[in-house]
């Protein structure tokens, strides 16, 4: 029996994961046994708490900072740290076509704004440059890595993930196998017809692409939808009844 327990005990891995620049505990980072896909979620402190042996892959991943895979040893508990995506990429501050890179504590720019106005990573201002000739110039004020092509695109990833979520019902109600074959056979349209139909849907609806509208909103409207669409084009054939 306390083989059998030292067994079942020894199937669980657990750690804590920490910022590979500050040292500090990183939370919402995804554990991933890619053995047998059990998964944590860390906490505040980094820890975390996922069915492993040894041998096994663990997969760390977070948004924004570079995933990193490690392999199950002897230890039961591990400490192990992931770093930000262009974490050596410094602070810069243009000035026309030059570029200052400051090197202080830190690597903070020395560089204050030339207005009044508030600035953030990519935002760019108007301004004059620190140089004798006081010849007009501008401000990039942020990482250089907001700038790089993956930022970009995890940006539009993300903004993308939030449109869809303000669809959800939408989405849950338009690809819902059960719900579309009901309307074919209650409106005796086929395959086709309720493709075309779900296309002009949408186009009819584009003002408001149906964001944070509830299922049965948008149920009603395509129900109002669909009967207005089939009772035009059944009308000839109850006429020539």
């Amino acid at each position: 029996m306390l083989l059998a327990a030292s067994q079942l005990q020894a199937q669980y891995i657990t750690g804590n994961v920490i910022d590979g620049t500050d040292r500090g505990f990183l939370e919402k980072v995804w554990v991933v046994n890619l053995s047998n896909q059990d998964s944590s979620m860390t906490n505040e402190r980094g820890y975390f708490k996922v069915k492993a042996v040894r041998g096994d892959s663990l997969y760390f991943f977070r948004p924004s900072f570079i995933a990193k895979k490690l392999v199950v040893g002897k230890d039961t508990h591990i400490l192990t740290d992931i770093y930000l995506d262009a974490r050596m990429l410094p602070r810069f501050d243009v000035y026309g076509e030059a570029i200052v890179i400051p090197f202080r504590a830190g690597n903070q720019s020395t560089m204050r704004g030339l207005s009044d106005r508030p600035a953030g990573p990519g935002k760019i201002y108007k301004g004059v440059s620190g140089n004798d000739g006081l010849s007009p110039g501008f401000t990039i004020d942020g990482p250089i890595s907001y700038f790089m092509k993956s930022e970009r695109q995890k940006r539009e990833y993300a903004r993308k993930l939030a449109f869809l979520a303000r669809q959800e019902d939408y989405l849950r109600l338009i690809q819902s196998d059960s719900v579309m074959q009901t309307l074919k056979k209650e409106f005796r349209l086929s395959d086709q017809d309720m493709d075309d139909l779900i296309i002009e849907f949408n186009l009819a609806n584009r003002d408001h692409q149906f964001l944070d509208m509830d299922y049965e909103g948008v149920e009603r409207l395509l129900i109002n939808f669909l009967e207005s669409r089939t009772r035009y084009r059944l009308a000839p054939q109850e006429y020539k009844k």
